[in-house]
């Protein structure tokens, strides 16, 4: 089936119509993409699996898609290289990760199997000793049901997170609980045979099934991140249906028990979902995520492009005083061309010179001593756009897409609407500092040092260039804007 999913890429894939395709963000060649899975750095390159759908865009992902990249930045794609073609993932090969033992790479993913009504879910291998083609373990599934404890769901049990400390593996899976949603946690001495260790994490009223876990430390402290689906709304967090979170604190091994703290929502924006996070390149941790999420209209594949799915711009993480902060990956700053500057006072709706594109990086800084209110829109033309706001006086951001050409609508459990996202932010000297990413079809947003951040997508025609300023009293704009060229 791998080779059959490849081989359908190959007569199809310039069929694609890539009016929204971005151009330094990951997507697929063919058909859908979604959760990134497998991300790893392994033999001096990033690999970056994902699950995929090459046959119907509007589809769920069976396989996973398969790139590799240098920097980040500038993707090589291999092709599918898992299927379902066995009875325990005959309905599909769905997220996991990797990890490396020497110079075998080794994935593990959920195999799906849904037949007659009934859905099980059971932890699957595959390894490979060149990094591109994988075997599955012959005595697959790793982990099944006679290794969940009593009471754990068979049906959402899902998405396992690899990693090594001291002499053993350990091994998350997101599932539930009637009631309670849980992180499972399995150890092994030799990636083939699992125990159950402990809930790593269990919690009530934090959503009913935390998806794509991942785990990392940063030294003294422990980072804990998921995707629960309807965690509950708390203000302006957690708005999106499906949100994408995480919780600091400190694991003890000997108990497989995390005592961590509150749980904090990763991005702001209104699309940003199964995350997973990994050592990279001179150990910085970096962050991956699907920009999307569940019940949301797919507007490429409605509009018979022939792809769906976007991976976000990676970001490496960090702590400061608590606090996650994140950053677009350095790889990024090779590829900005073109660079200008310019400054102005803006009093009213303002164009700068030069200002404007659909694939760019805006570093800005907006001075509002003297005003209370500042806009900027993006992708814009005289009828559409997409736009980031500050209240100053209510200290409040809001990144609106209501206006699009294309409106992404959502699950009516979703308090975005699917067009509009709000969030408090306070400033510093009465400036607004952000660091913006367009690619014709996406916008994301890093705020100040990277303490908070928006992303979002957006479907406005292809001639949409604009980028348009405005300001309630005087503020005075800086805009550092570059050309953002692949190849």
């Amino acid at each position: 089936m791998v080779k059959k999913a490849n081989e359908y890429i190959a007569l199809n894939i310039n069929g694609i119509n890539d009016r929204y395709k971005g151009t330094y963000h990951l997507t697929p060649q063919l058909g859908r993409l979604g959760d990134p899975n497998g991300f790893i750095y392994f033999k001096g390159q990033y690999h970056m699996f994902f699950q995929a759908n090459p046959y119907d865009p509007g589809a769920t992902p069976t396989c996973w898609g398969h790139a590799v990249s240098d920097d980040l930045i500038s993707w090589k794609h291999l092709g599918i290289v898992l299927a379902p073609d066995h009875d325990y993932d005959c309905d599909g090969c769905w997220s996991g990760s990797a990890i490396a033992v020497g110079d075998r790479l080794y994935l593990v993913y959920t195999g799906n199997h849904d037949r007659n009504g009934l859905r099980v879910q059971t932890q699957c291998l595959a390894y490979s000793d060149d990094g591109v083609n994988f075997v599955k373990y012959a005595n697959n599934p790793l982990i099944g049901a006679d290794k969940i404890p009593a009471g754990t769901s068979l049906v959402d049990f899902r998405d396992p997170y690899i990693w090594k400390h001291e002499d053993k593996y350990y091994l998350l899976v997101g599932t539930m609980e009637q009631g309670a949603a849980k992180v499972l946690l399995y150890e092994s001495y030799d990636l083939f045979n699992w125990t159950f260790k402990n809930n790593l994490l269990r919690r009530t009223s934090a959503g009913f099934c935390w998806e794509c876990p991942s785990f990392v430390s940063f030294g003294d402290v422990d980072l804990f991140s998921c995707s629960p689906v309807d965690y509950p709304h708390n203000g302006y967090a957690f708005v999106n249906y499906n949100s994408c979170i995480y919780a600091l604190g400190k694991i003890d091994y000997s108990t497989g028990v995390m005592d961590a703290g509150a749980f904090v929502e990763i991005d702001r924006g209104l699309d940003f979902y199964a995350s997973q996070i990994i050592y990279g390149a001179n150990d910085k941790i970096i962050l991956s995520s699907w920009m999307n999420s569940w019940g949301r209209t797919w507007v490429p594949a409605e509009l018979g492009d022939g792809w769906e799915g976007m991976l976000c711009l990676p970001r490496e993480l960090s702590l400061k005083d608590g606090k996650l902060y994140q950053k677009p990956v350095t790889g990024i700053d090779a590829y900005c061309k073109n660079t200008i500057t310019k400054s102005a006072s803006v009093t009213e709706k303002t164009t700068l010179d030069g200002v404007n594109g659909r694939c760019v990086r805006l570093k800005i800084v907006a001075d509002m001593k003297s005003s209370t209110y500042f806009k900027i829109s993006m992708l814009s033309d005289e009828t559409y756009d997409t736009y980031v706001s500050y209240d100053k006086t209510r200290g409040l951001v809001k990144l609106c897409r209501k206006n699009n050409k294309y409106i992404v609508s959502a699950d009516e459990r979703d308090g975005s609407n699917g067009t509009t996202r709000f969030a408090e932010y306070e400033i510093k000297d009465d400036k607004l500092v952000m660091d913006i990413f367009i690619d014709k079809s996406s916008i994301e947003v890093f705020f100040g040092d990277g303490e908070m951040t928006m992303s979002a997508l957006t479907y406005n025609p292809e001639t949409a260039d604009g980028i348009f300023f405005e300001s309630v009293g005087e503020t005075l704009v800086t805009v550092e804007k570059s050309d953002i060229v692949i190849g």
